[in-house]
């Protein structure tokens, strides 16, 4: 009964999580042209409030679900120059590696909606939701409750490869170079987290390889 009502939970668990990768998507609605808009007609006030109260409410329902299933403090206080330096090398090495991947594909690696509202008056609003919002929420799920809550069970190297597999193919719906790539991130993340066992370090990391991938977009 115990190994059942055990399988049960877990199941629960993966259908709550699916829910709130969902819900953790409504703040970058903001961050892009709405139907009829250009960089020229922006509803500014609108975008704003959406990113604001949205990023409030999914907030207080990620920590509820956060403290629910791991019972480790989000920020730790201790060894931080250690574990942001880490974040730091860890962000700088994945982008490297998605460079190179985006140079084997010989693509062009621009996201032109994103270079074009990075030179419209939402590019502050972008920069906040690429490089603190979504990092954080994302975070908070990917690490905090899938890898360090749902699957804490499993050994490390298994966690980390299920946590980094599913956000690759949760970002990139299907298997090609950017899913590749997302995948260098997904483990770098997951990574990190088994090394600090700290998720502020976690969101410093992610936010850096997003404010990474607008200067790309924005300078070449």
């Amino acid at each position: 009964m115990k190994v059942l009502k055990g399988i049960k939970n877990k199941i629960l668990y993966l259908c709550l999580f699916v829910i709130l990768f969902v819900i953790i998507q409504i703040p970058t609605i903001s961050e892009d042209f709405f139907r009829g808009e250009s960089s020229k007609n922006i509803n500014l006030f609108l975008h704003v409030a959406i990113s604001f109260f949205s990023t409030i409410i999914i907030f207080l329902i990620v920590d509820t679900a956060y403290h629910r299933l791991n019972s480790k403090p989000m920020f730790l206080k201790n060894s931080m120059i250690r574990n942001y330096s880490f974040a730091a090398i860890f962000a700088l090495f994945s982008q490297a590696l998605q460079f190179i991947i985006t140079l084997l594909e010989k693509g062009n690696d621009r996201d032109l909606e994103l270079f074009a509202v990075s030179r419209s008056r939402l590019a502050p609003l972008l920069i906040i939701t690429l490089v603190v919002i979504s990092p954080f929420l994302e975070v908070v799920l990917w690490q905090g409750i899938l890898q360090g809550g749902i699957l804490k069970d499993l050994s490390p190297s298994f966690s980390i490869i299920i946590t980094s597999v599913l956000f690759a193919f949760a970002h990139g719906y299907s298997f090609n170079y950017g899913t590749l790539e997302l995948l260098c991130s997904g483990i770098a993340y997951s990574f990190l987290y088994y090394v600090t066992d700290d998720l502020g370090s976690v969101v410093f990391c992610h936010g850096l390889s997003n404010f990474i991938v607008y200067l790309i977009n924005f300078f070449f």
